[in-house]
C-alpha cells in the first residue's frame, strides 16, 4: 500500500491493524497540503480572516500587531462573490437534476420494452424511496464548487428493530403440545429457559420471567427481530473530512486502498455488535480510549474551531475508520476488502471482511470539478479561482465605504499640540499653521472604483459562464451545460450503483408492484449481472422560458412548412413547452386529448343552440376550429334543420356569418405557419367602413 508499490496485496484472515493505522496517518500527512487548500477554500466562501469583527469593522485590538490600517474602526465587509456563484451553480444544477429525464438503456441486449420499465422503477425508487437523494445531491454539489470534489457513498441500508410479540400456551400447544405440557406442570424449567434464552436471545432471568408468566397468564412477550429499513442510500461525503485516496490516485475505481472516516456515538458503536456482529472487545476499548487521544488525529475536521467549535466543545462521537482494499484471495481473484478500526486503537479491529456488493468496485463515487492533471488531486475550486477577484471588490468595497465616511464627517485640523494626533472621520488632526479649527479636505468621489468593481465581476461572470448583460449567451449556455453534463455522468454511475444493489438485495414483489408488470420472467428486477447504462437528459436552454418559447415557435414553423404527413403531434409538443416554461403545470392546466375533444364538441352544441335562439355567437381566436366547424356542418346537414333555415332569412345570415369566421380562423392559421397576414372579417358580413 506504499505509493511507490501500489500492487494488489493477497488478503489474509487476519488483518495487520497497525499497518492499517499507519497508513491512515501517512495519508493525510500526505494530504496535508491539498487539506490546507480546501480550508483556505471555506475561508474564502465563508469571509473568514484574522482579526474579523462582529460589526465589520476594523480594530487594532484583535490584530496581532495591534495595528490596522488605514484607521482604527475603518470598513471591513464581507464580500460573499465565491458564495454567491457556489450558490448559484449548485441551484441550476439541482433545477437540472430535478428536471431530467432518466433513461435506461441495456448493455447487451435489445429489450427496449425491459429498459422502459426499468426507467420508471428508477424514478420511483429515487423519488419515492431514497428521501435523502435530492438533499445528498445537493449537499455533494456545495463540496463540488467549494472543494473542487464531489463524492458520494452508495450503499445497502438494512436495520434491525427488536419488538415484543406476544405468545400464548395456546399457540404453543397446538405446535408443540409436549413443550407445552412441562411447562404447565414445571418439571423441565432449566431445559426450557435455555431454549428461551438460545431462540429469543434474553437473559436467563427473562426465560425464567416468560415462563412464570405462561403459567399465571397463559401468555407471554418474546423480542422479535424485524426489518425495518432495506434499501439503497447515498450519503455526500466531505473529501477533506470523511473520505481520503492515496495522494497518487487517478481513477479512484482502481486505487489500492481508501479510509472512509465515520463519527459514531458510545450506543451506536454497541449497537454494531448485534447488527453487524462488531468485535465486543474492539467496541469496549474505543469507548474507554475516547476523549483521551482525540488530538492525535490530526486536524480532520478542517472548520475554523471559533467558528464551529469553542475550546469548551467536546465532541462526544468516536472516530471508526473503513479501509476498504482492492486485495486478492488464494487464487489470485481481485475483490473488495472491508477492515473497521480505529486510530488510537492498536491491534483491535470490529470487522474485516469481503464486502459483497454486485458493482465489484468500491462503494464511493467521485467527480472533480476540472480535469487540469490525470491526478485525481489536481483539481481547483470555486474560492480558489475566484479568490483574487474577491479580494479586488473587498478592498474596493471597504474603500468606497470609508471614503464616504470621511466625506460625511471630515477630520478636524487643529494647532500643533493641543489634541491627540489620530486619523479617521471626525477625529481631531494636528496642523503646523497656526490659526483656526477647520475641516480637513476629503477624498473625492472617484468614479475609477466604481468602474474596476464593474469591470471586475464581468470578468467573473464571463470567465464563470454565468447569464450577464455583458456575457455572449451562446458562451454562457455552453460552459453552464458543461457543467451540468459533468454532474450528469456523476449521477450516471450512482445509478449504475443503486440499481446494482437493488438487483442485489431488493425485493421482486416490490419491483412487480411499482411497474405494474405481471410477466415474471421477463420483468423480474433482475439477476446482479444483467447491465444498464443510466442517461439523463436535460438542456440548459430550457430554463429560460423566452428561449423555449422561440424554440417551440420554430419547431411549429418548421412542422407546418414541412410535416406533410401529419407526423408531427403538436400536442405533444405543446404539452412538452408548457412543461419547460412551467415545469409541473402541463399536468394542470392542459386537458388530455379525448377530453379536450370531447369539451369543444360540447362548446360546439351549446354555441349551436344560442345561434338557433337569435344569439349571435362569438368566434375566439384561439380555439379547434376545425373540430367545431365539423360539428356545425353535421348539424347543418340535418333535414329539419335545414327546413328551419330556409324560412328563417335571419338565422340564413347568422350561419353566414359564423361559418365565414370559422373558416376565416382557418385560414388565419394557415397563413401564420406560411407566414402570410389576412383581415379578419367584421361580423354579421359587414366591412370595416360599413
Amino acid at each position: 500500500m506504499d505509493a511507490a508499490d501500489p500492487e494488489l496485496l493477497y488478503a489474509a484472515k487476519e488483518p495487520d491493524v497497525d499497518y492499517l493505522r499507519q497508513v491512515y496517518r501517512e495519508t493525510q500527512s500526505d494530504l496535508s497540503e491539498w487539506l490546507d487548500r480546501r480550508q483556505r477554500d471555506w475561508d474564502v466562501r465563508n469571509c473568514f480572516w484574522q482579526g474579523k469583527s462582529d460589526d465589520f469593522k476594523k480594530h487594532s485590538a484583535l490584530t496581532s500587531t495591534g495595528e490596522v490600517f488605514p484607521w482604527d474602526g475603518a470598513s471591513d465587509q464581507e464580500v460573499r462573490l465565491a458564495d454567491e456563484l457556489i450558490g448559484c451553480r449548485v441551484a441550476m444544477c439541482m433545477n437540472a437534476v430535478r428536471r431530467a429525464h432518466i433513461v435506461a438503456t441495456p448493455v447487451e441486449s435489445n429489450d427496449t420494452s425491459r429498459a422502459g420499465v426499468v426507467s420508471a422503477f428508477l424514478r420511483w425508487l429515487i423519488n419515492a424511496r431514497m428521501d435523502e437523494f435530492y438533499e445528498q445531491t445537493e449537499l455533494g454539489l456545495s463540496h463540488l464548487f467549494e472543494k473542487g470534489m464531489m463524492v458520494h457513498y452508495v450503499f445497502w441500508d438494512a436495520q434491525d428493530l427488536k419488538q415484543q410479540q406476544s405468545i400464548s400456551l395456546e399457540e404453543i400447544a397446538q405446535a408443540m403440545p409436549q413443550i407445552a405440557e412441562v411447562i404447565l406442570d414445571g418439571s423441565m424449567d432449566n431445559e426450557i429457559s435455555t431454549m428461551f434464552v438460545e431462540n429469543f436471545d434474553v437473559s436467563k432471568k427473562k426465560a425464567k420471567g416468560m415462563l412464570n408468566e405462561l403459567r399465571k397468564d397463559g401468555e407471554t412477550t418474546v423480542p422479535v427481530t424485524r426489518q425495518v429499513v432495506s434499501q439503497p442510500r447515498i450519503r455526500a461525503l466531505a473529501p477533506d473530512e470523511d473520505v481520503f485516496f492515496p495522494p497518487y490516485t487517478i481513477n479512484p475505481q482502481e486505487a489500492p486502498y481508501c479510509f472512509h472516516v465515520v463519527h459514531m456515538t458510545p450506543e451506536q458503536l454497541r449497537g454494531k455488535m448485534a447488527s453487524e456482529d462488531w468485535d465486543k472487545e474492539f467496541v469496549e476499548a474505543v469507548i474507554e480510549k475516547s476523549g483521551q487521544t482525540e488530538a492525535s488525529e490530526g486536524n480532520l475536521n478542517r472548520l475554523r474551531d471559533n467558528l464551529e467549535f469553542t475550546e469548551d466543545h467536546h465532541d462526544e462521537t468516536l472516530r471508526i475508520v473503513y479501509c476498504y482494499q482492492r486485495l486478492l484471495d488464494e487464487d489470485d481473484v481481485p475483490g473488495i476488502y472491508c477492515t473497521v478500526f480505529n486510530a488510537d486503537t492498536p491491534e483491535l479491529y470490529a470487522k474485516h471482511q469481503l464486502l459483497d456488493y454486485g458493482h465489484g468496485g468500491y462503494p464511493f463515487v467521485v467527480t472533480t470539478l476540472e480535469k487540469t492533471s490525470k491526478r485525481l488531486y489536481s483539481s481547483r475550486s470555486y474560492p480558489e479561482l475566484i479568490e483574487s477577484i474577491q479580494q479586488v471588490l473587498k478592498v474596493e468595497t471597504d474603500a468606497a465605504i470609508d471614503r464616504q465616511s470621511l466625506s460625511t464627517l471630515p477630520p478636524l485640523e487643529h494647532p500643533l499640540g493641543r489634541a491627540p494626533t489620530k486619523w479617521g472621520p471626525g477625529v481631531k488632526v494636528p496642523y503646523r499653521t497656526p490659526g483656526e479649527y477647520r475641516f480637513a479636505e476629503t477624498p473625492r468621489f472617484d468614479v475609477g472604483s466604481v468602474e474596476i468593481r464593474k469591470y471586475v465581476k464581468e470578468q467573473a461572470d464571463r470567465y464563470f459562464g454565468r447569464n450577464a448583460p455583458n456575457v455572449d449567451p451562446v458562451e454562457a449556455q455552453s460552459k453552464q451545460q458543461e457543467v451540468v453534463d459533468k454532474v450528469f455522468g456523476h449521477l450516471k454511475k450512482v445509478f449504475d450503483q443503486v440499481f446494482t444493489l437493488y438487483q442485489q438485495y431488493g425485493p421482486d414483489e416490490e419491483f412487480f408492484r411499482v411497474t405494474g408488470m405481471n410477466n415474471m420472467q421477463k420483468y423480474a428486477k433482475g439477476a446482479a449481472g444483467e447491465r444498464f447504462d443510466f442517461w439523463l437528459q436535460f438542456d440548459v436552454a430550457t430554463q429560460d422560458p423566452q428561449q423555449m418559447v422561440e424554440r417551440v415557435k420554430a419547431v411549429a414553423e418548421l412542422g407546418g412548412m414541412l410535416d406533410r404527413s401529419g407526423t408531427l403531434d403538436t400536442e405533444r409538443l405543446l404539452q412538452v413547452a408548457v412543461e419547460q416554461i412551467l415545469p409541473g403545470a402541463a399536468e394542470k392546466v392542459m386537458l388530455p386529448k379525448e377530453t379536450a375533444s370531447e369539451k369543444a364538441v360540447e362548446e360546439e352544441r351549446a354555441t349551436i343552440s344560442e345561434l338557433a335562439a337569435g344569439v349571435p355567437p362569438n368566434v375566439r381566436e384561439q380555439d379547434a376550429h376545425e373540430l367545431k366547424l365539423q360539428v356545425f356542418q353535421q348539424w347543418l346537414q340535418q333535414p329539419d334543420v335545414q327546413q328551419r333555415i330556409q324560412g328563417d332569412e335571419a338565422m340564413q345570415e347568422r350561419v353566414k356569418n359564423y361559418m365565414q369566421q370559422r373558416q376565416f380562423a382557418i385560414q388565419q392559421k394557415q397563413n401564420a405557419e406560411i407566414g402570410r397576414i389576412g383581415a379578419q372579417p367584421t361580423p354579421y358580413g359587414q366591412t370595416a367602413s360599413g
